[in-house]
Formats: C-alpha cells, sequence, structure tokens
C-alpha cells in the first residue's frame, strides 16, 4: 500500500496544498481564472495537452495525455475546481484555505468537495506510470469551474467543444465512503429546479394592528407554499410526476440491497422521516420538494410589531431523469395561479435535468471488481444506480454516450460545504492504490 511518507505522496500534498490556497469561491468568482491557470500548470507539468477555454468569466479547463503506445480506451476524468464559500468563518478550527495536515486528517476548504479527488487521480496516474513507463489508456481532463452555481455556462462550452469529449468511462467529480464505512459507487444524480417566490401586499410595512382588515404578504406566501405539497412530501403541483423514469429491477435491486442509513441517529433528527417510500429508494429515485430559506418582516431580536409587506422563499425540486427543469417551472406557475396565488411572482433561478445510469457495462464492472478486492469484500463496496445529489452528469454523458461512475476520497463525516471540511488520510491513500489498481487491470 502507498505510504504518507512516500516522495510522491508527499509531492501530491504540495499539490493539494497549492490547490486549496487558491479560494476559488464560485459565488464570488475571484480567484477562477489563477486557479484555472493552476490546472494548466499542474497537467501541462504531467505531460498533458491543455487547453483553457475563456469564452465566458469563468474558464473551463481540458486537457489530453495519450500513452506512447496507441489505446482503444479513453477515460475522461470530470472535475470542478469551484468551492463552497467558507463562511462562517468563525466556526472553522484553523484557515479554511490552508491545508491543514493532521496525524489522521486532511482539513481545508474544498478537500472533499473535491480538490483532493482530483489529486489522488492524477497522483494514482504518475504511480502508475513511474511503476509502467507509460499510461494503459487515453486520459482526458474536464474541469470546470462553475459546478456550485449549477454549471451555469458549461452547456454553452460544451456545445462549443463537444467533439473533445469522446469517451468510454467518465470518472465523476467525487465520492465516498458511507456511515457504514462501504465505498460507495454510484452510476447517476438527481437533476434541480431552484425557484424563487415573492410575495407583496402593500407599499411600505404597516403596523401589526391593521392585521384586522389587512392580510400580510407572510401569509400569503405561506398560504402558497402549504399547497405546493402533502404532508408526505407528495409533491401536488398537477403533472410533476407524469415523466419521471421508474427504476428498473435492477436498479431496484441495488437500492434494496444497500444498507439503510440510520439518519435520525446521524443528525439528531426533531421531526420523523417522510414514509412514502423507504429511506434509500426516497434518496435514489423520488423526486423532492425543499425549502432553502424564508425572510419577511422583522427578524433581528426583540419585537418590532409590523404586517410585513414582503415575504420571499427560495425553494429547489430534486428532479429524477426525464424531468425537465423548464417545463416544471411552466406547470408550477399554472398550478399557482390556478390555486388562486396569480399575484404571487415565480422566479426561475437555476436548473440541472437528472442523469442515471444502469451500471452495467465492461469497464464499469472492472471497476467494481477492482474496488471489492483493495476494500476487503462484496460487503464493502456498495453500489447505487444514483446519487440523491445533483450535478452535470446528463449534460457530460449527452456529449460522451458514456457511463458514469462516481467513486473519491471522501468519508460520511466529510463536512461539504460546512466549516472544517476534512478528508482521512487512509482514504486518500487507499483511493490512490484502487485507481492504480484499476489502472492496472485495464
Amino acid at each position: 500500500m502507498t505510504k504518507l511518507t512516500d516522495p510522491i505522496i508527499q509531492s501530491s500534498l504540495q499539490d493539494l496544498s497549492d490547490y486549496i490556497a487558491l479560494p476559488s469561491v464560485s459565488a464570488k468568482k475571484q480567484y477562477q481564472v489563477e486557479t484555472a491557470q493552476f490546472l494548466k500548470k499542474l497537467l501541462s507539468d504531467f505531460g498533458a495537452q491543455v487547453q483553457v477555454f475563456d469564452d465566458y468569466q469563468v474558464p473551463l479547463v481540458f486537457a489530453e495525455i495519450k500513452p506512447q503506445t496507441p489505446s482503444s480506451t479513453t477515460i475522461l476524468i470530470y472535475n470542478h475546481y469551484d468551492v463552497q464559500p467558507e463562511e462562517p468563518v468563525e466556526l472553522w478550527n484553523s484557515d479554511p484555505f490552508k491545508l491543514k495536515v493532521t496525524s489522521d486528517k486532511l482539513i481545508g476548504r474544498g478537500v472533499s468537495d473535491c480538490k483532493a479527488d482530483l489529486i489522488s487521480r492524477i497522483t494514482a496516474l504518475k504511480i502508475y506510470r513511474q511503476q509502467h513507463g507509460d499510461l494503459p489508456c487515453n486520459i482526458k481532463f474536464l474541469i470546470e469551474g462553475e459546478e456550485e452555481v449549477a454549471s451555469e455556462h458549461l452547456p454553452d462550452y460544451l456545445q462549443k467543444y463537444h467533439q473533445l469529449l469522446a469517451a468510454d468511462l467518465v470518472i465523476w467529480e467525487s465520492g465516498s465512503k458511507n456511515e457504514h464505512e462501504q465505498f460507495s459507487i454510484q452510476g447517476g444524480n438527481k437533476g434541480v429546479l431552484c425557484f424563487e417566490l415573492v410575495a407583496n401586499s402593500a407599499a411600505i410595512d404597516l403596523h401589526s394592528s391593521f392585521a384586522a382588515v389587512v392580510d400580510s404578504a407572510t401569509w400569503r406566501l405561506v398560504a402558497a407554499l402549504a399547497s405546493l405539497r402533502d404532508s408526505d412530501g407528495t409533491i401536488k403541483v398537477p403533472g410533476f410526476y407524469d415523466d419521471v423514469v421508474e427504476p428498473t429491477k435492477r436498479e431496484q435491486d441495488l437500492v434494496n440491497q444497500a444498507i439503510t442509513p440510520d439518519l435520525q441517529q446521524k443528525w439528531d433528527l426533531q421531526l420523523p422521516l417522510l414514509k412514502n417510500k423507504s429511506v434509500n429508494y426516497n434518496l435514489t429515485f423520488s423526486p423532492t420538494i425543499n425549502i432553502e430559506g424564508l425572510s419577511s418582516g422583522w427578524e433581528s431580536d426583540g419585537v418590532k410589531t409590523v404586517t410585513p409587506k414582503t415575504a420571499k422563499a427560495k425553494l429547489e425540486f430534486r428532479l429524477v431523469p426525464n424531468q425537465d427543469p423548464q417545463d416544471l417551472f411552466n406547470k408550477l406557475t399554472n398550478y399557482l395561479q390556478e390555486q388562486g396565488f396569480a399575484d404571487i411572482k415565480v422566479n426561475y433561478l437555476l436548473g440541472e435535468a437528472g442523469y442515471r445510469w444502469d451500471l452495467n457495462h465492461p469497464l464499469v464492472d472492472l471497476l467494481v471488481d477492482t474496488a471489492k478486492k483493495c476494500y476487503g469484500s462484496d460487503q464493502q463496496v456498495e453500489l447505487l444506480p444514483s446519487s440523491p445529489g445533483t450535478g452535470p452528469m446528463y449534460l457530460i454523458n449527452k456529449y460522451t454516450q458514456a457511463p458514469i461512475v462516481s467513486c473519491g476520497v471522501s468519508y460520511s463525516k466529510s463536512g461539504d460545504h460546512a466549516p472544517n471540511e476534512n478528508i482521512r488520510i487512509q482514504d486518500y491513500l487507499a483511493f490512490i492504490d484502487f485507481f492504480d489498481q484499476f489502472l492496472d487491470r485495464l
């Protein structure tokens, strides 16, 4: 097994430290150009031919390296270099943008999502080439800088440069061990539609005594929100489920075989779980509606007796394959009007389609078999057709027509998007060994 003291691993940790030090927060867009140039040098030094496309404010990095002996197999490694904001900074135990190395962990913003994943893959490729003198197949890298904001310009980039993406297998940006310490391999993700509802009731906030005759924007918004969902989570918008692709028998079997996570204990939940389906079924196959945030009236300490003039809510639908974000937005807007809420303003924020692969492919079989050998046994590997999260898998598959597999260096308590984001050193090293052995078996 690869050791932390190995020179190539120490070099990779320096690369990771330099990468973390670039605060490439997608919401701020201040260091995206510098980060793209860092990746260009990193991949060029590895021997890849690198192109940085800057058609839009946030650059897209594409790189390719071919073996000396021609190969008919191509693996595309997709990743993103943007990260979530570091706030609240006061909850970090160290500088978010300075990689902290402890006896067992690597800590820093983006280390789990997903800068260490990229460095681990490059490191495995370096180890393989050091051992064999060459690479086993063609390797491509596609690294974007807007994944955390729904890959805003990726569709435009790929429409223009899609001819570069031909591949036989896509290794997705990240992945983790679950709470049962199983190495998780997933073949899809959900789509998303984010939108905003705004209610206005007056030109100014009114004295709350007028609540006797004037309905506040807050009550109006709450009524609109309550019309969208039943208590079991079923979405009431007509036609919302019309295009849902039901799971195949194999997909259902994979989910049934997975260990059910104890979410009540994991997060100390104060509310019961939704009961319309099993936990694993809901996480993998069910569309959802979620209120991300509510804002109205006086929200500071103390009391201010007003009837608010404005109320806003940000919401999201998580979508499954074949559900179209724009189509559902139109259905949502029509439904609210039919329910008497024509005065509620509905704003489209962002949308991505969902993607799911049945994990039936020779290269996927080889990857899974390698994982079982590296991580101990069949019981130590979890195989799922989709994750509950979202990313541009549908878009990448559209242009590559290749299966997409997500797996990586994180674990269940990595804290993606949270303060003190971290991975375990043992998982970082284990993934490098796993990917090296997968390359060897190609």
